[in-house]
C-alpha cells in the first residue's frame, strides 16, 4: 500500500513539474525539487526475486514396477518413479534386503527413478523387502525419504507378522544403535558363526528394532557389530543373545538385547623409543637411558586427594618393588608403617594406601633400586618427594533417597565421570550417606552384582552367560565442594 502512494505521489508531483516548466516558473522550483529528491523513494526500484522458501520435503514415489506391494511376483527387474530428481546416498550401509540375497542386488538412481536388478534365484512363497533407511534423497536439498520400503511377494499374500525390541550396551545400560540385529532358525549354536542369517534389520538411535512383513516361525535371535560378514568370529566383538528361541505374531512382546565383548581388546604398547622425535630409525647418538622413571600422583604442587591413594606411575613393565628402600614419613622423620604397597597387574603402577588425614604433611623417600623394571633396570638415584593431603572441606557431603530398588539382586551403585567409573558403593539399603565425596559432575548407574565382586562381568555365549545387568539413570548429578549434595532418584 505504501509502495503504492508513493508511485502515486511521485506521478503527481512529475505532472506539476511540467506545468510549471511550461510556463517559465520552474527556477522558482528548484529548492523544493531537491528536498523531494531526497525524501520520496523511486517509482521503480528493483529487487530480485528471492527463490520462493526452501526445499524441504522428500521425494514422493508415484509410481512403481511392479507396485508396492505386488504379489506372484516372477521377475527380475523393479523401476521406482519419483516425483523430483533423486540420489542415492551411503546405499550400502543405508539398505537392507530380507531375506538376503547371497548376491547383492544391482541397485542404480537416475534422474527420478531408481532400478533394481535381482541378481538371485527368488524362493517360492516367500516375502522380500528392500528397507533403504535414507538412502533415497533428493538432488536439491538432500531431503531423505526416511524409512522407504519396497516390498513383494513370489506368493499369493504379504507375510505380515512382526517382531522387535531393544538392544543395549550391557555395560553402561545405554541403548546402542550401532549393532545389526539378526535371526537364525538354526538350533546349532555355532550357527550364528558359521552361516548367514535369515533375516537382518538395524535399530533406530533409541536401540529400537522391528522386523516386519515376517513369516510365522519360531527364531534364535542375536545382536552383532556387522563388519560385513554378519557372523560372530571374534570374542572382542560386541555381541548379545537371547537365551531362548522366540516367534513372530502380530503383536509379541518385544525382547530386550544386552550386548557385550565377551573379550577386552588389548591395552595398545609403544614400542622402546618410540617417543624420540627422530623417529625409531634415527642413528644412535646418545646412549639409552636404562633407568627407571618414577611419577607420583602427589607432590608439593599437587595435594593428596583424601579418598584416593598414593601412586607411584612407571614408563616401563615393572617386575619387583623392594619395600625396604621405602620410607613414608611425617615432617618430624616419623616412619609411617601402617601403609601397604601393591603392584598393580599392569605393571606400570603402584599403589600406596594409607588412611590420609586432612591437611598433614608427609615426606616420602624413594631409595635407589624400589623399582626393577623386566629388563633388570632400577631406578638409579634416591628421591624425595613431600607433599599435603586436602582439607575436608574440599569435598561435599552426600545423601542419596532410593526407591524402587531390588535389594535382594545385589545392587552397586556405579559413579560414572568422563566415560568412566570412578567410584563405587554397595547398597545394603534405599539410603545412602557419605561424608566426604569428592566434587564433579558425575552420571548413575545401578549394577546389580550377581557373584557381589564389586565390578561389572561381562556374558559368554558359548557358555550361555550372559553379562550381569545394569540400569542407567539418565540424569546428571553435580555434586559441589562444602555443600550438603541431597538426591532422590527414583526407579
Amino acid at each position: 500500500m505504501q509502495a503504492g502512494l508513493g508511485i502515486a505521489y511521485t506521478c503527481k508531483f512529475a505532472t506539476c513539474m511540467y506545468k510549471a516548466f511550461s510556463s517559465y516558473k520552474w527556477l522558482l522550483l528548484l529548492p523544493a525539487l531537491a528536498a523531494w529528491a531526497t525524501l520520496v523513494p523511486g517509482c521503480a526500484n528493483i529487487i530480485p526475486p528471492t527463490g520462493g522458501p526452501k526445499d524441504s520435503l522428500p521425494p514422493v514415489l508415484i509410481k512403481a514396477t511392479p507396485v508396492n506391494m505386488a504379489t506372484q511376483f516372477k521377475g527380475a527387474n523393479i523401476e521406482l518413479e519419483f516425483d523430483e530428481y533423486i540420489q542415492l546416498d551411503n546405499l550400502q550401509q543405508e539398505l537392507i534386503v530380507n531375506p538376503p540375497f547371497d548376491r547383492t542386488p544391482d541397485i542404480t538412481g537416475r534422474l527420478r527413478h531408481v532400478y533394481i536388478k535381482v541378481r538371485d534365484t527368488l524362493q517360492p512363497n516367500t516375502t522380500y523387502s528392500f528397507q533403504f533407511g535414507n538412502a533415497i534423497k533428493d538432488v536439491n536439498e538432500s531431503n531423505p525419504l526416511r524409512n522407504f520400503k519396497y516390498v513383494f511377494s513370489t506368493g499369493s499374500y504379504i507375510d505380515s507378522l512382526q517382531l522387535s525390541g531393544t538392544v543395549i550396551n550391557a555395560e553402561t545400560g545405554l541403548p546402542d544403535s550401532t549393532l545389526s540385529i539378526l535371526l537364525h532358525s538354526d538350533p546349532d549354536d555355532s550357527a550364528v558363526a558359521k552361516i548367514k542369517p535369515r533375516f537382518i534389520t538395524k535399530p533406530n538411535g533409541k536401540g529400537e528394532f522391528r522386523f516386519e512383513q515376517m513369516p510365522p516361525g519360531r527364531f534364535y535371535i542375536f545382536a552383532l557389530k556387522d563388519e560385513g560378514m554378519r557372523r560372530y568370529s571374534s570374542n572382542r566383538t560386541m555381541f548379545a543373545f537371547n537365551d531362548s528361541m522366540i516367534a513372530t505374531g502380530t503383536n509379541p512382546a518385544p525382547v530386550e538385547l544386552r550386548a557385550f565383548a565377551a573379550e577386552k581388546e588389548p591395552p595398545k604398547t609403544s614400542t622402546a623409543g618410540s617417543n624420540n622425535q627422530e623417529g625409531n630409525n634415527a642413528p644412535n647418538r646418545q646412549k639409552v637411558d636404562k633407568n627407571v622413571l618414577i611419577n607420583t600422583s602427589a607432590n608439593e604442587n599437587m595435594p593428596q586427594d583424601l579418598l584416593s591413594s598414593f601412586e607411584f606411575k612407571f614408563t616401563k613393565k615393572i617386575a619387583r618393588i623392594d619395600s625396604s628402600k621405602l620410607m613414608l614419613a611425617d615432617t618430624n622423620a616419623v616412619a609411617k608403617t601402617n601403609y601397604k604397597l601393591t603392584l598393580d597387574t599392569a605393571q606400570n603402577r603402584v599403589v600406596l594406601q594409607y588412611p590420609w588425614k586432612e591437611n598433614e604433611f608427609f615426606m616420602l623417600r624413594i631409595a635407589k633400586g624400589f623399582a626393577t623394571d623386566t629388563a633388570g633396570n632400577i631406578n638409579t638415584k634416591t628421591d624425595t618427594v613431600l607433599f599435603k593431603t586436602k582439607s575436608e572441606r574440599e569435598y561435599g557431603s552426600l545423601k542419596i533417597n532410593l526407591t524402587g530398588i531390588n535389594l535382594a539382586l545385589h545392587p552397586v551403585l556405579q559413579w560414572v565421570e568422563a566415560e568412566q567409573v570412578v567410584q563405587t558403593t554397595v547398597l545394603t539399603s534405599n539410603k545412602v550417606n557419605i561424608p566426604l565425596f569428592k566434587p564433579g559432575e558425575y552420571v548413575l548407574r545401578i549394577l546389580y552384582d550377581a557373584n557381589q565382586n564389586g565390578k561389572w562381568d561381562t556374558g559368554d555365549y558359548w557358555k550361555k552367560i550372559q553379562p550381569e545387568v545394569v540400569l542407567a539413570i539418565e540424569q546428571k548429578f553435580s555434586i559441589k565442594a562444602g555443600w550438603e549434595n541431597e538426591f532422590d532418584i527414583e526407579l
